[in-house]
């Protein structure tokens, strides 16, 4: 039987993943606004204690967000892996360019977690909140905004009466187009196979990437000597190594890997995802506001993803933190202005890196590489681009008290 009732909130944010459940647990923290999440997907079960396929990195502004919230208490530390390095590189020069934490005056750049455990701790997070409901199972399949609400319809027949809502609802965003907003899109393509293995030795703290013609090759270092491996390539190619059994793919990332990565005990897991790139035309409009993939996809070589998604999250709090309605499009389009051209910039220059080193002319690749090696030399380049790696400005300690305010 059809359910005809009405889901009424001051805030419904549409799409259950890390961005929505972060920013869902960020609002319930600071503001008396009463927040709904809707989810396609079920509601997420305590992982057990096999690794899962997807990593994220979190920098120090995304931990900071997320410690805020309650959320860290949920992540048992034997999860989490530090990170306080950074190289990138050929094979022929694979630490050409190097950041430490030390430089910058951190213990570390931030940690690896998988992606479901760390979604698992937002959902445990939320549902000690009284003014956060959670509904999983549930799509979006209308919205009519208006100048002091909006109306909505889920596909089993309830309804929504919100003052905002957030689509946090992936790159193809209901509630982006059902808002009317266009996107750029590009495919690249080119796949990403992730491997998860268990070396013979640690890893370390170090997380390091080589470029190829053919796309980078990168390892995340996780928890008890185990690491995941990035494998960028066409799909053809990546077809073919998913098809591969352990001991073959085990020859292949030996012959494509660098050296430093050490002898491979076990292939534990392997799936692969396509790379595209998507930027929202804008990230809000009447009573509308977009978060995460919803408004932007970024080549996943910077693994930046979901730090601009909580960023994003982040920004927009900040917005209607002062506001007695979160809709006011005052708000919205200080939101907008911040966060646009800021991760319009980061989408620029990555997808620029990814065409200097996947050039096929072989002398300018050598050139690309020369070019790692000065910004290593470069103490103002290096300053930059590892404050981009952290989500922090590179200001002084005053001014960072700031702008957290």
């Amino acid at each position: 039987m059809t359910d005809t009732s009405t889901i009424k909130s001051d805030i419904v944010i549409v799409g259950g993943g890390i961005a929505g459940l972060a920013m869902a647990a960020r609002l319930a923290g600071r503001t008396a606004f009463t927040i709904t999440v809707l989810d396609s997907d079920r509601a997420p079960e305590a992982p057990d204690e096999a690794l899962q396929l997807r990593t994220t990195s979190l920098n120090s502004a995304a931990l900071a967000l997320l410690e805020e919230a309650g959320v860290m208490a949920h992540l048992p530390a034997r999860f989490l892996t530090d990170f306080d390095r950074l190289e990138a590189g050929s094979r022929d020069a694979p630490d050409a360019l190097s950041f430490s934490a030390e430089d910058i005056d951190l213990t570390r750049f931030g940690v690896f977690v998988e992606n479901e455990r760390l979604r698992h701790a937002l959902w445990q997070t939320l549902e000690a909140k009284p003014q956060v409901t959670l509904i999983s199972e549930s799509r979006l399949s209308s919205l009519q905004r208006h100048d002091d609400h909006v109306d909505g319809l889920l596909d089993d027949g309830r309804a929504l009466d919100a003052r905002l809502v957030i689509g946090a609802d992936g790159a193809r965003s209901q509630v982006r187009h059902l808002a009317g907003i266009s996107s750029q899109q590009r495919d690249y393509a080119q796949e990403a196979m992730i491997i998860n293995v268990r070396l013979t030795e640690s890893p370390g703290h170090t997380t390091w990437q080589i470029f190829t013609p053919s796309g980078p090759v990168a390892l995340l270092p996780l928890h008890d000597r185990q690491a995941s491996l990035i494998w960028y390539d066409t799909p053809g190619q990546i077809q073919k190594r998913m098809g591969m059994d352990d001991d073959a793919l085990r020859r292949a990332i030996v012959e494509a890997f660098p050296a430093r990565l050490g002898g491979i005990e076990t292939i534990i897991e392997r799936g692969r995802f396509p790379i595209r790139r998507l930027h929202a035309q804008r990230y809000a409009g009447k009573r509308v506001a977009l978060i995460g993939d919803a408004a932007h996809v970024i080549h996943p070589m910077a693994g930046q993803g979901i730090n601009l998604g909580l960023a994003d999250v982040v920004a927009l709090a900040q917005a209607l933190e002062q506001e007695s309605d979160p809709g006011a499009s005052s708000a919205l389009s200080c939101y907008q202005r911040r966060q646009w051209p800021r991760n319009a910039a980061m989408l620029t220059g990555v997808e620029q890196l990814h065409h200097l080193f996947t050039l096929p002319f072989a002398p300018l690749r050598s050139l690309a590489e020369r070019g790692l090696k000065s910004a290593d030399r470069m103490a103002p380049v290096k300053r930059f681009m590892m404050s981009l790696a952290t989500g922090q400005p590179l200001t002084t300690g005053k001014d960072q008290r700031d702008t957290r305010k």
